[in-house]
């Protein structure tokens, strides 16, 4: 048995030694062994598919990224401990994170009146207003998100672009609409 771990430790020692030189196939070689690995860690801290696979993906495109200045004797403890970090900085966004279906919510409870099919209008066209308001990108991209219901795979195929973009445009789209709602709802709880 320790023959077949030394065995293991020398093929990774290996692999890790000829993808520092940045050798294709010595990378993936690395990326085919221990991408079930890094997924499954981020997986069990986060419980989200996507989420798991995006910090894999992420951590791999670093790997490769960083390769030239990195000296890793430990692969298995480096990725624990990149999946471990990236984990926590993606927590921290999240508690940061105030979805805009609670913020148009909190608006119309904010404008409670007998006016409310009215004010749903209103809301509506605000809303539509908001996104009209955004890149010509952003806005293409935020309406095959939420009104197609595709993913950034799906968009990026079709707009043929790179998803990482995708997912870049998306955020900046959703952190311009939820900064203008939340202006909007404290002016409208001021007037």
């Amino acid at each position: 048995m320790q023959l077949m771990s030394d065995c293991k430790s020398h093929k990774t020692s290996n692999l890790l030694s000829r993808s520092q030189t940045q050798e294709e196939q010595a990378f993936t070689a690395l990326y085919e062994e221990y991408w079930d690995y890094v997924f499954e860690q981020a997986f069990i801290r986060c419980r989200q598919y996507d989420i798991a696979e995006n910090i894999t993906q992420d951590i791999f495109v670093a790997l490769w990224d960083q390769m030239e200045e990195l000296r890793i004797e430990n692969i298995r403890g480096y990725l624990y401990t990149a999946v471990k970090n990236r984990v926590l900085n993606w927590f921290e966004k999240e508690r940061r994170y105030v979805p805009i279906a609670e913020l148009l919510i909190e608006y119309q409870a904010a404008t409670d009146s007998s006016d409310t099919p009215l004010l749903d209008k209103e809301l509506v066209a605000v809303a539509e207003a908001l996104i009209n308001s955004l890149g010509t990108k952003q806005q293409v991209i935020y309406r095959m998100r939420y009104e197609q219901d595709l993913d950034t795979a799906e968009i990026a195929k079709k707009l043929n672009m790179n998803r990482k973009t995708v997912q870049n445009q998306l955020s900046l789209a959703l952190a311009q609409l939820r900064a203008s709602l939340t202006l909007l709802l404290v002016l409208t709880k001021f007037f």
